[in-house]
């Protein structure tokens, strides 16, 4: 049923709103009755109107000054008014009350079906118009509910990627502190070098598997921190060849084992802006997995080309090759292609969607070509070069022969777990150094302050005070040298890293640390210490 619309009746004349009542009389009509400006202005106040049936000729405020009045009104500017006259009007009075606010005008006697007509017009249009605000109303309402849901679903999201990130850090926290006394102990004892074959072979295995879960931990927190936007590049002036051998060397243990054979073409030298430890594991990750779909026996070539202000890196294997639809899919996060590998291994589907995002934070791209399965693929790093650099003048002295690498030094270790700090220890004893053990924060910085050591090596979860306390409880102390302070911990977010930064740390290395880093470490404390005792004992007159 048709709600009934508001339509408003103007005339000084009783008889004439009468008349008018009888002509639009109908149940789609209210018919509101005024006589004067003043009783018309009221009832519009009271009521929403569809049309104004309007009298020119009223005593006191004529139908024209009524209809400025109405249209001058915000409220009801919209309202269409129809004027009657009793007269007939000049074409100028005419286009006043247009100007005033009619659409139209009807001469006294009035034709009832077109007063009708008209009308019925106007009560439509009201009908219609009203329908689309109301329309536009519910409109808004969804748009606004559906803005909240989403900000909520939004909210959430957020909620649930840092809760990821935090559980992801965590996780890897619980799972680096077991690996290191694992990682210590396996390179302690495969330094002993068994002599029986089949201990030989079982820590080699040991320690291949143990390499491979560590770089899925690394892989897994790097995808999380450049997802979060943490992932912060330390870009430097590289030499490319070098950063390939520094990648090759990596996997060289993982290829010798399946037999298979790397060949290298590269100049003398390609410079580019980078972050060397981050290309070597972009290159890390393309050399496994090319290692992975190769045949054992197989060969895999490296080439580094330049080409318009690009560093070429390709590394090519004689592998299954892929399908073309398969050529951008591959680089999807956790997408694991369906085909097969010859060494049996299948993996998170992250490497190369790492390698990929990592190549794009260079500035560069990442790519795969291949002829199809069968014929192998060619994955092609490309990164943005530099001129290239003056070669090193002969007779340089080459950085990694340092004088002072043999130096012995005294390292206080505070870590509480026993493992952890007795595998370590067993290393670095048998590396020639000197150690005392601190299982506690507070007994760590006693012992520091007691025999006053050359390196301290400190844990950061410590249970009475964290190792940032330490450090700077160690930083206060009057000692005649203060010690290289090194955070060993399973944390290794960006913030953690700027963390012990800010306490006093000189490094920052992530459990299971890898021995030749620390041990590169304490190499470079070494020369330092040796600097300085062969500063100490020369004479002013040397």
């Amino acid at each position: 049923m048709t709600t009934p619309v508001n339509v408003l009746l103007v005339d000084d004349e009783p008889r004439n709103l009468d008349a008018l009542e009888a002509i639009l009389a109908h149940a789609d009509y209210h018919l509101l009755r005024a006589t004067d400006a003043d009783a018309a202005l009221r009832l519009l106040l009271q009521h929403d109107v569809a049309a104004i049936v309007l009298d020119i000729k009223m005593p006191g405020v004529s139908g024209f000054e009524l209809a400025q009045l109405i249209k001058g009104t915000k409220r009801f500017r919209q309202i269409p008014i129809l004027f009657l006259t009793a007269y007939m009007i000049e074409d100028q009075d005419m286009i006043a009350g247009y100007g005033a606010g009619a659409v139209d005008y009807l001469t006294k006697p009035l034709n009832p079906q077109v007063l009708r007509h008209k009308v019925a017009v106007f009560a439509d249009l009201y009908r219609k118009t009203r329908a689309l605000a109301e329309l536009n109303e519910k409109l808004e309402q969804r748009v606004q509910e559906r803005t909240a849901e989403l900000e909520r679903s939004e909210a959430a999201l957020r909620l649930a990627a840092r809760q990821k990130d935090e559980f992801l850090a965590i996780l890897a926290h619980e799972l680096r502190n077991p690996l290191a006394p694992l990682r210590t102990g396996l390179d302690l004892l495969l330094r002993v070098k068994p002599a029986v074959p089949s201990v030989d072979r079982t820590l080699a295995a040991m320690n291949r598997q143990l390499d491979h879960m560590v770089r899925l931990i690394d892989d897994l927190l790097d995808v999380s921190r450049i997802n979060s936007g943490k992932l912060e590049l330390k870009k430097e002036r590289v030499d490319l060849a070098e950063v390939i051998d520094r990648a090759i060397d990596g996997v060289r243990a993982f290829f010798e084992r399946r037999q298979q054979a790397i060949t290298v073409a590269i100049p003398r030298s390609v410079m580019a802006v980078a972050d060397s430890v981050r290309v070597v594991q972009i290159l890390g990750n393309l050399l496994h997995n090319a290692s992975k779909y190769t045949p054992e026996g197989g060969t895999i070539r490296v080439t580094l080309t330049q080409e318009d202000g690009r560093a070429l890196i390709q590394v090519i294997d004689s592998g299954v090759g892929l399908a073309p639809e398969d050529h951008d899919q591959i680089f999807q996060m956790f997408t694991r292609i369906d085909r097969p590998a010859p060494s049996n291994e299948r993996g998170l589907g992250v490497g190369l969607a790492l390698a990929r995002s990592l190549a794009e934070m260079h500035s560069g791209t990442l790519s795969v070509e291949s002829a199809g399965p069968g014929h192998g693929a060619t994955f092609t790093l490309a990164l943005p070069t530099l001129a290239r650099a003056a070669e090193t003048p002969a007779g340089t002295a080459d950085p990694s022969a340092r004088a002072g690498g043999d130096q012995k030094m005294r390292i206080v270790l505070i870590e509480d777990d026993d493992d952890i700090a007795d595998t370590m220890s067993d290393w670095l004893e048998m590396l020639g150094h000197h150690v005392v053990i601190a299982r506690r924060g507070a007994a760590g910085v006693q012992m520091v302050k007691d025999t006053v050591p050359d390196v301290v090596l400190c844990d950061i979860g410590l249970p009475d005070m964290d190792g940032v306390e330490v450090c700077k409880a160690v930083r206060k102390l009057d000692l005649v040298a203060q010690p290289t302070m090194i955070a060993v911990t399973g944390w290794g977010r960006t913030e953690d890293i700027e963390r012990t930064k800010q306490a006093g740390f000189d490094d920052h290395l992530v459990k299971p640390v890898k021995p030749d880093r620390l041990q590169r470490i304490l190499q470079i404390c070494g020369d330092r210490l040796a600097g300085s005792v062969r500063r100490a004992g020369d004479s002013p007159g040397a």
